[in-house]
């Protein structure tokens, strides 16, 4: 995964442009102090104008490096998060049938089915943290290359606002797949269901589980807690299946900078 690939080729291109707008402007103003008195006023105001378009290149310049330079933990702490996934699934097929028994034996002695195994829930927990924590990087890994927002800035998100503006920064540059899965992931059932139960155990309060029937569910409260329609293992599944190769994708199309064909086809 090289994630820095298309900033290099925007910085080569843009010091290509800088070097002709210099070149340009030096031409503009030799021109200016040689030349006769109406192509002197022409020659002067050209030349102005370049340097004004020199400096605008030379910040676009800035923003590449800084954003080059914040792209360099993006890729171990993207392979660090998928193998802590996987380990935390991994763990919690371990003591899933422990935790499902101890609960079986609640509910036989007249208990609401509550999953109270400490390790059962703990390794759900991190194992969604871990995939909410991988989406929620997405924004901000590409507004390092659209840059819409100041890398710095606190309001980039899944807001409407925030990914409308990263899907048209996207198609404006001819890269259609990109922006149309990226709306379709923001409106992702699972991804929307992934931030309730994450965004709720975070600012909130921990969401339960509840054995019922042959498997474990996520709670939901209604006049108390009870077990709703979301499958723990299932939606685990769905998550791995569905949204980790969706958010990698996105991630491989974003660091790929399409050629004029590439973008015509998209």
């Amino acid at each position: 995964m090289k994630l820095v690939s298309r900033l290099i080729a925007e910085r080569e291109q843009l010091s290509q442009t800088l070097d002709e707008a210099r070149r340009a402007a030096e031409e503009q103003i030799f021109i200016k102090n040689h030349a006769g008195a109406i192509e002197r006023s022409a020659a002067g105001q050209e030349a102005t104008r370049l340097k004004h378009a020199v400096r605008a290149i030379e910040d676009q310049l800035k923003q590449v490096d800084a954003a080059t330079s914040l792209l360099g933990p993006v890729v171990p702490s993207i392979n660090q998060r998928v193998k802590n996934v996987h380990y935390h699934y991994d763990n919690w097929l371990e003591v899933k049938e422990r935790g499902i028994y101890a609960a079986k034996l609640s509910s036989r002695a007249g208990g609401d089915g509550y999953i109270n195994a400490t390790k059962y829930n703990a390794e759900v927990a991190a194992f969604l943290q871990n995939v909410h924590a991988l989406c929620d990087s997405l924004p901000y890994i590409l507004n390092l290359y659209f840059r819409i927002f100041d890398l710095d800035s606190r309001s980039i998100g899944w807001s409407e606002r925030c990914i409308d503006l990263l899907a048209d920064a996207a198609r404006s540059r001819g890269e259609m797949l990109l922006a149309d899965q990226l709306i379709v992931f923001a409106a992702h059932p699972k991804f929307l269901k992934l931030q309730d139960i994450v965004n709720c155990s975070k600012h909130k309060h921990l969401v339960s589980i509840f054995y019922k029937g042959d498997s474990t569910f996520f709670a939901e409260l209604s006049d108390g807690w009870q077990a709703s329609d979301t499958d723990v293992h299932e939606f685990m599944l769905a998550v791995d299946d569905q949204l980790l190769p969706l958010f990698l994708k996105m991630i491989e199309l974003a660091s790929h900078q399409p050629s004029d064909s590439e973008a015509a086809h998209q």
